[in-house]
């Protein structure tokens, strides 16, 4: 008996997990890593595995492992393996890369060279080549290069094994990818609750994925079986078709004698959209008549008849609900729901908030890290038990004016309240001459200057309405007793109007969290109150109540200056442009033409009131509503090239109508050389980002001519956080 080496792929969070499952198919020599798990066995363990295994990613069976040093090699080294033991000429094949090294930088350039490879080789021999297909039953390859070798693969399935098959057509926000689920229920002690007689609930089930997943693990169906027909290994010249049909037939036969078994899922949410979206899953999944589905809010759901199991679930993240007090009483809602009715039970909450965790009332048992896609999650587990109930820390309301004036003079006179005064007042004598020479009228006064004091003070003199004060509060660390960071806001907030000149109606207060994507520009109280403020020679709306941010990111007034004054008479691309500010201040200081791009239906509307603010012709500056990677990839025809680019992407996106995910640490090599095609002779490209880690990958260098402008576009009221952002002037190589 033959025996093969594997690799099999894992989300975060998910590799000990997966490591359960392939002991259990069989594996043997299992080598842990933080993406996977290398084994060895028979082709039965792993088709049993690539059948059975619910949390895998892909599993890979290997068919080369070779030194390399130059692309050249590797090509060499695929060329010459022995193909007509893996396919034939006629066999649709596909590849995919990852890695870097040997001279190859781009997983593009890689795929390709492999690609060449396996086609020169069967031309050599029979005199054609193999059909490239990167869709459908196909055999799907898949290399690696790290530290000078060449790993070259069978791709088993050609797809990822979180698509069983029955989301097939349902679209839903931010669904739970469905190995994750598996992995979130495995972590959570499902099977055992479940053979223990236990219930399972889902109080917030959105499009049903946990409760497909579990029953599927309760009545013991192989979460591929629906998949067998289309894999990868179908196509492998090494595949033995009674042994997966004998694996195919015992995977009915197990499902079959598990769909007897008695079984109580339920799933409820206050959504009909998310609910019509779980009984379409359901009834693909072949559930409808196991699994009941219940419309209600958390405040006016009850418990189950069960005395034991399973309450599970993954609270929206904040894009989809609104005002962050009401996230916060989602919480304590789901808190005093497991209290009052699932006492004696077992909870797993899967969860992009850890700061509202303590909102549940309970003491963990235990946490996990997981991934969801580019989302950083966290299961906690709890046993739902008296001894575990604690009471939520104090909240953190959006508007606290009426708790500082039940007690302002007790706030105002505290040693704290006057050094942070002190502190705000010195900031504005520091930053006073630079703001009249500059003309800036709407700034950032204080940056967590006192560290006890984590907020961010942004002042706004706008041109209708006076002055108006934002205050950001930080979501404070661990390490910060919540009373005392409480405590410090209150005396803050006591003393600031005074020290800044405004009445306390004109301070908005917000709580800033760590933000993903664009989750910071979602809506937050639409009050629809917008004033004008003026910078750099340009009126702009700005909006202080509706969305965490206000229009203008003030840490980019330099960065727009810079772009503006570059665009003067020359046309100019602005690629994730928000609210537009830079294309309007480009087009006040002279832009003949541009083009600002942008996915949100919102923004560009307010872009479109900031260009009808100025006057400036919508015929020669147009909006365009695209997903940026998509337009970028095939810009519209007629389009032409510009003479400015400015590329400032959020750090991260993973919008429902974005085609992918965008990672820019990851992307942005990518991005920029598809930015540098609509690039005339002569442009210049600006790339923005505010990610802190972020690196410029060292193959922009050998393409552009890099300037880094991060310094000279750090404003005087930022200088405290010089990391807020970085930006460098690139211009194209010739030759």
């Amino acid at each position: 008996m033959n025996t093969y080496r594997y690799f099999a792929t894992a989300p975060t969070g998910g590799v000990e997990l997966l490591a359960d499952e392939l002991r259990a198919a069989g594996a043997q020599a299992l080598r842990l890593n933080p993406r996977g798990v290398r084994f060895e066995g028979s082709l039965e363990t792993g088709c049993r595995a690539l059948l059975w295994s619910r949390v895998a990613n892909r599993i890979y069976l290997k068919l080369l492992d070779v030194a390399v040093d130059t692309p050249d090699e590797i090509h060499q080294a695929v060329r010459s393996l022995d193909w007509a033991a893996h396919m034939t000429a006629d066999t649709p094949f596909s590849v995919s890369f990852t890695g870097q090294g040997a001279g190859v930088r781009h997983t593009h350039y890689g795929a390709l060279r492999v690609k060449d490879a396996v086609v020169d080789h069967w031309r050599e021999r029979v005199g054609r080549r193999p059909p490239v297909q990167t869709e459908g039953r196909r055999l799907a390859l898949h290399a690696h290069v790290e530290k000078g070798r060449l790993q070259l693969y069978l791709d088993m399935s050609g797809f990822g094994l979180h698509q069983r098959g029955y989301r097939a057509g349902v679209t839903f926000d931010a669904p739970l990818k469905e190995n994750v689920a598996a992995a979130v229920l495995l972590r959570s002690g499902w099977p055992a609750v479940h053979a223990a007689g236990g219930a399972l609930v889902d109080p917030m089930c959105g499009s049903g994925t946990f409760l497909v997943e579990a029953a599927w693990m309760a009545l013991d169906r192989a979460p591929q079986l629906d998949n067998a027909a289309r894999m990868s290994l179908l196509c492998w010249r090494g595949h033995d078709p009674e042994l997966w049909q004998r694996l195919v037939a015992e995977a009915i036969e197990r499902h079959e004698a598990g769909w007897q078994r008695p079984l109580r899922i339920e799933g409820r949410d206050v959504s009909p959209r998310s609910l019509e979206a779980a009984r379409q899953v359901l009834r693909q999944a072949g559930l409808t008549r196991r699994v009941t589905l219940h419309q209600a809010a958390l405040a006016d759901q009850t418990g189950v008849e069960a005395e034991t199991g399973l309450v599970v679930t993954n609270p929206p993240y904040g894009e989809r609900l609104g005002r962050a007090q009401d996230l916060r009483g989602l919480y304590a809602q789901l808190g005093a729901l497991l209290k009052t009715y699932f006492v004696g039970w077992q909870a797993g909450v899967l969860t992009c908030r850890e700061d509202l965790v303590p909102e549940i009332g309970l003491r963990p048992e235990k946490k996990h890290s997981f991934r969801n896609g580019a989302l950083e999650c966290r299961l906690v587990r709890y046993r739902v038990e008296p001894e575990c109930f604690r009471e939520p820390p104090i909240r953190m309301e959006a508007d606290v004016a009426a708790q500082v004036a039940a007690r302002l003079p007790e706030w105002k006179t505290r040693p704290g309240a006057q050094m942070f005064a002190n502190r705000l007042r010195k900031n504005l004598r520091r930053l006073k001459n630079w703001l009249r020479r500059d003309g800036v009228c709407a700034f950032r006064a204080y940056d967590a200057d006192i560290p006890e004091y984590a907020l961010a003070v942004d002042m706004y003199d706008t041109l209708d309405a006076g002055r108006w004060v934002v205050v950001y509060e930080y979501a404070p660390p661990k390490s910060v007793d919540a009373r005392k960071a409480r405590a410090h806001l209150l005396e803050a907030m006591a003393v600031l109007p005074e020290a800044l000149g405004v009445t306390p109606e004109q301070v908005v207060y917000k709580v800033r969290q760590r933000q993903k994507g664009r989750s910071q520009y979602q809506p937050l109280d639409m009050k629809r109150d917008f004033h004008q403020v003026m910078e750099n020679g340009a009126r702009l709306w700005v909006n202080f109540h509706d969305y965490l941010d206000t229009g203008l990111f003030l840490d980019h007034r330099q960065v727009r200056r810079v772009v503006a004054e570059a665009s003067r008479g020359r046309r100019l691309l602005n690629l994730f442009c928000y609210t537009a500010s830079a294309t309007v201040e480009a087009a006040v200081a002279g832009a003949a033409k541009s083009v600002s791009v942008d996915l949100s239906r919102t923004y560009l509307e307010w872009a479109r009131r900031n260009l009808e603010l100025n006057g400036l012709d919508a015929g020669a500056h147009r909006l365009e509503r695209a997903d940026v990677l998509r337009w970028l990839a095939r810009p519209p025809r007629g389009i032409g090239r510009f003479d400015v680019i400015f590329l400032d992407p959020p750090s991260f996106s993973t919008s429902k109508r974005m085609e992918g995910t965008l990672d820019i640490q990851r992307d942005h090599a990518q991005l920029i050389e598809q930015a540098g095609h609509l690039l005339d002779n002569g442009g210049v490209l600006f790339f923005s980002t505010n990610l802190r880690r972020f690196r410029l990958d060292p193959v922009v260098a050998q393409a552009w001519t890099v300037t880094d402008l991060t310094a000279a576009t750090l404003p005087p009221d930022f200088a405290r956080n010089r990391r807020i952002h970085q930006v460098w002037r690139l211009e194209k190589k010739h030759g």
